[in-house]
């Protein structure tokens, strides 16, 4: 067997590919150690070289790794052997009704991924008029999605949701932050699950992405290579937050997927305006974190550092794509 990433002689499948010992090392060091790569060159030739001195360029080793088809989230985040215990066994330590939100948010979820299998995936390159026709066509699902699922309906009774055509902004929406907020959460998941912590790329929950060093971004915007794009520099800085502070906490935390669906329940019903807020959720909400907190209170604490950065992520992205708009 011949490695998938630099041709050398393969061990056998590391992470999801078929690769050498060396290079899945490499990919588990460049996961679990959160390194950042870059290059301007983008595709340097990384084939095994003993000769060769200071090895192969790291950027397009980890990104021919990813397309070769490892996957980051099957590296295992270092982790207390408590915590970990508490992760496995925590439908099974957790009160009936904790455990019943908890199920209707995971099949919530699981709809959604469902719906995006019908999406046409483009693992390429976004410029900003793509990316603003995945968005509205994402917010399309999302809203129907959210309107036949009863939990949602629940944190969302007092608002009042009128029938929206298609096509309209979507921030004219009412749901239009909450579903802001489900597309954020998704994408940074992408982000860090699809190695964009590591090649400095925000990952789009359709699989196209925005790659965020300045040549490339110019590219996105759709401008002229000389153009400066100092005016654009908020957006750039926004879309990077999204990558280096939120899909960089997720990613080591390595949520199970029942701490995931708590910390998204919080945001959600923290993202309702406080006059709006449904009592019961909050009750909800409020008992889902005293549970988390009796059993892991790692993973608690985890999700209370998570849920502000991901509002502030989501505020500046909405500031963003008013500016691409």
């Amino acid at each position: 067997m011949i490695c998938s990433i630099c041709s050398d002689k393969a061990e056998g499948y590391h992470f999801g590919a078929i690769s050498c010992a060396a290079c899945g090392a490499f990919f588990r060091r460049s996961v679990s150690d959160q390194k950042v790569y870059s290059c301007s060159n983008r595709q340097c030739n990384i084939a095994h070289d003993p000769t060769k001195r200071g090895g192969s360029c790291r950027f397009c080793r980890f990104l021919k790794c990813v397309t070769s088809g490892m996957m980051p989230q099957d590296v295992k985040a270092k982790r207390t052997s408590s915590s970990s215990q508490n992760s496995q066994s925590l439908h099974k330590t957790m009160n009936p009704s904790s455990v019943q939100l908890i199920d209707e948010i995971l099949m919530f979820r699981h709809r959604l991924a469902a719906e995006r299998q019908h999406f046409e995936v483009m693992p390429s390159s976004a410029n900003r008029t793509t990316l603003m026709l995945s968005m509205h066509r994402e917010f399309e699902m999302l809203r129907r999605v959210c309107l036949g699922c009863p939990f949602f309906v629940q944190i969302t009774e007092h608002l009042h949701i009128p029938f929206v055509e298609t096509g309209s902004k979507m921030m004219n929406d009412p749901l239009g932050d909450i579903l802001l907020l489900l597309y954020v959460f998704e994408t940074c998941l992408q982000t860090g699950a699809r190695g964009g912590l590591q090649l400095d790329r925000l990952v789009l929950p359709n699989m196209l992405h925005v790659d965020l060093s300045d040549i490339a971004f110019n590219e996105f915007l759709e401008c002229d290579i000389q153009t400066n794009i100092d005016p654009f520099r908020h957006i750039q800085d926004a879309f990077g937050n999204l990558v280096r502070n939120i899909s960089r906490l997720i990613q080591p935390a390595n949520f199970d997927e029942p701490i995931l669906c708590i910390l998204l329940y919080k945001c959600m019903t923290e993202t309702i305006p406080i006059n709006y807020r449904h009592r019961f959720a909050e009750v909800n909400r409020d008992s889902l974190l005293t549970d988390l907190n009796r059993v892991d209170s790692m993973a608690y604490r985890s999700v209370q550092d998570a849920a502000p950065l991901i509002h502030h992520g989501t505020h500046r992205f909405k500031e963003a794509i008013a500016n691409l708009s």
